[in-house]
């Protein structure tokens, strides 16, 4: 059985009481001004990653005192910062990654972060985030969701048609069906029963869970 290992990934801009209440995990990674706000919350860091454009100098001062590992890439580069977050994560070994992002900021960037988030590179772990309090988890194969009845669900097929996808547990339920990309077919539905579970069997869907 494969050891769990877990990873916290804290982006620019992550809200002070998302990242407060973030599970306890094996490894924690700054990403970029991310730095800031686990210093106030007084969270572990073990890594800071990212080009490290946006963060303050004072928090990378107290970096350098708490002896975080610091790793900086040029600003010209193929990969987000986010990105390069994640492989750190997967160099570690993790494989439960609990992410926390912003809500709000540049649209570009919102739409980049959940596009990279649901990428098959990172199919081997569990991958779920904090967008703001708003809650995404990533399935490839199969996710029960820690939500409890009348919690607000959608799903969405991200980089091209689901297939086989098995949604129990909502007012709309799924039965190995097909579920295209680019429609708004998933939205809109609503948990019935605790912990609904989605199986996926070809393709990637990300779950989202926001209130209004």
């Amino acid at each position: 059985m494969q050891q769990t290992r877990s990873a916290l990934l804290v982006a620019s801009g992550a809200p002070l009481p998302a990242v407060q209440a973030a599970p306890r995990t094996d490894f924690v990674i700054a990403v970029d001004a991310g730095l800031e706000v686990l210093i106030q919350a007084q969270r572990r860091v073990d890594v800071l990653v990212g080009d490290l454009d946006s963060v303050a100098p004072t928090a990378l001062v107290e970096a350098r005192h708490q002896k975080i590992t610091i790793k900086r890439f040029p600003r010209d580069k193929d990969e987000s910062d986010l990105e390069l977050a994640l492989t750190e994560a997967l160099q570690f070994g993790a494989n439960q990654l609990h992410v926390v992002l912003r809500d709000g900021g540049r649209l570009d960037h919102q739409l980049a972060n959940l596009l990279v988030l649901a990428s098959p590179r990172w199919r081997n772990a569990d991958i779920d985030a904090l967008v703001g309090f708003q809650q995404m988890w990533v399935v490839h194969r199969e996710r029960s969701l820690p939500l409890t009845v009348g919690a607000p669900l959608a799903l969405h097929a991200v980089g091209g048609t689901a297939h086989g996808v098995t949604a129990t547990n909502l007012l709309y339920p799924l039965e190995d069906q097909e579920l295209p990309a680019l429609v708004a077919l998933g939205i809109a539905n609503r948990v019935i029963a605790p912990s609904p579970t989605i199986t996926v069997s070809a393709g990637v869907v990300i779950a989202i869970s926001a209130h209004d």
